[in-house]
C-alpha cells in the first residue's frame, strides 16, 4: 500500500512541478519566412518557461518543418479569429529555437 501511495505522490508532484501548460487565448502570432518559425503570443505570457526561454519575448514557438505544423498553425489561426482558449503543451525545452519553449501539442477548448 505504501508503495502505491509513494508512486502516486511522485506522479502528482511531477505534474505540478513540471507542468508545461499554458492555457490562454492567442493574443497574436508571427510567421517568419527566413527561419520557418511560428511565434505564438498567449495572453498573459507563457507559464513555467524553461531556463533557456529568453527575455526577448513571451511566446511559444515551433518550426514549420514539424510533421503537424500546418495543423498547429490552422488551429492557432482559428482560435485567434474566434477568441477561443487554447491549451498549449510545450516540450519544456527550447527545441526549435534556442530561446523559446517549443510547442509539443495543443487543443482548442470549448468556451
Amino acid at each position: 500500500m505504501f508503495k502505491y501511495l509513494a508512486v502516486a505522490a511522485i506522479a502528482l508532484f511531477s505534474q505540478v512541478t513540471f507542468a508545461d501548460n499554458t492555457i490562454a487565448k492567442v493574443d497574436s502570432f508571427l510567421l517568419v519566412d527566413s527561419t520557418k518559425l511560428v511565434y505564438v503570443y498567449p495572453e498573459g505570457g507563457v507559464n513555467n518557461p524553461p531556463a533557456c526561454h529568453g527575455a526577448n519575448g513571451d511566446y511559444i514557438s515551433f518550426s514549420m518543418d514539424r510533421p503537424m505544423a500546418k495543423e498547429y498553425l490552422s488551429a492557432i489561426m482559428y482560435a485567434h479569429a474566434t477568441g477561443k482558449t487554447v491549451n498549449f503543451r510545450t516540450h519544456g525545452a527550447c527545441v526549435d529555437q534556442s530561446i523559446s519553449d517549443t510547442l509539443n501539442y495543443l487543443s482548442v477548448l470549448k468556451d
